[in-house]
């Protein structure tokens, strides 16, 4: 039969998807430790190294840049720069320092620490668990705000004696603040919580890798990828940086179906910055978030009806409760971000209390 124009803008969807799928299936090597400290310390920056363990074991690896190289000044304040989905540190440090954050903040006269999330290439051990079992990747987003946000903030407040952290968050570094911060013993470590593509709702996010795993049942997912570690398979991280070379719209697509596509990015630097990104999370991680562009609520994992009893003790996920989140909030935002799209940005702030945000910037 003569095909027609849907019938290969079809066979175009289902390739896609097929490759998508594909990529997935290998979606479990292990990452290797990535060189933040060589990156912030070849810019001519000091680099220190710490460990802070949460209460359930894990031990996040902490980059702290104690000052710039162009202040010698006071000290201005203390800082917890927390990285998004399938990053860790290493992505606010790929641009020079005059276009990244933590080296702008350093040389503004402030003591800059930079946080990784368990099982993000980083903070890959736990003193109860093996990395390569099902019971140290048996987390999401829930963990990291009951557990890794408050461990970083207050081993920071340890370290620097600061009564108060300023905590910016980016993606993923916001939706486990907000969830967080509606604990005030957590949101009492804070002077001002700057979200950077905020996120709590995600029922209208487009990026393509999470709307595939929605169109799954958790055990199917959990039979294709396993119950342990997400990661983009070894040989194809490694192939990234040629495949930027050779074609900047290939390696542009590999990135966009997890991150959505980019704009005003410095397409020269992509075979860089496809080195040190993306980077591993839990595949139970990966399947919150998609959870959550099936309903309109900002809630805690969803077990099923009798995992959610054994879990919570009621048949429903617990909802977080924005209006809870009462310390000074920053939001900026972007017209064009497939994961913290504008409706469920525009739903986040009718969400928090009166008075907050106490600023907001939008780009489109």
């Amino acid at each position: 039969f003569p095909l027609t124009v849907a019938h290969m803008a079809q066979a175009k969807e289902i390739a896609v998807v097929g490759l998508l799928l594909l990529v997935l299936y290998a979606a479990a090597a292990t990452a290797s430790n990535l060189p933040v400290v060589d990156i912030i310390t070849g810019y001519g920056y000091p680099a220190q190294v710490s460990t802070a363990t949460t209460p359930d074991g894990y031990n996040l690896v902490m980059i702290r840049i104690p000052h710039g190289v162009k202040n010698s000044g006071p000290r201005k304040g203390v800082v917890l720069v927390q990285h998004g989905l399938t990053d860790s540190a290493n992505g606010f440090c790929l641009n020079s320092p005059s276009e990244s954050l933590p080296f702008i903040l350093a040389d503004a006269g402030y003591d800059v620490w930079l946080g990784n999330n368990r099982g993000n290439g980083y903070s890959m051990s736990n003193t109860r668990y093996p990395t390569d079992s099902s019971q140290f990747w048996d987390f999401s987003f829930d963990q990291m705000a009951q557990y890794d946000l408050p461990t970083q903030l207050q081993h920071v407040r340890r370290a620097t004696g600061a009564a108060k952290v300023s905590y910016i968050g980016h993606s993923q570094g916001t939706i486990q603040a907000f969830a967080g911060f509606s604990n005030q013993t957590t949101a009492s470590n804070v002077n001002i919580f700057i979200a950077l593509a905020p996120v709590a709702w995600v029922y209208h996010e487009r990026a393509v890798i999470i709307r595939i795993l929605s169109k799954l049942d958790t055990g199917p997912i959990l039979e294709l990828l396993g119950d342990r570690e997400f990661y983009l398979p070894s040989a194809l991280h490694k192939l990234l940086p040629d495949a930027c070379v050779v074609d900047p719209s290939a390696c542009n697509f590999l990135l966009d179906f997890i991150l959505g596509p980019s704009h005003n990015l410095n397409v020269s630097r992509l075979p860089f910055y496809a080195n040190y990104e993306p980077n591993p999370t839990s595949v139970i991680n990966m399947i919150h978030w998609s959870q959550m562009t099936l309903n309109n609520n900002f809630q805690k994992f969803d077990y099923g009806r009798q995992g959610n009893m054994q879990h919570y003790g009621q048949p429903t996920p617990p909802q977080y409760n924005l209006g809870q989140v009462t310390l000074p909030v920053a939001l900026f935002t972007g017209t064009n971000d497939y994961l913290a799209d504008p409706q469920d940005v525009a739903q986040l702030k009718a969400a928090l209390p009166r008075g907050n945000p106490v600023f907001e910037l939008n780009e489109s």
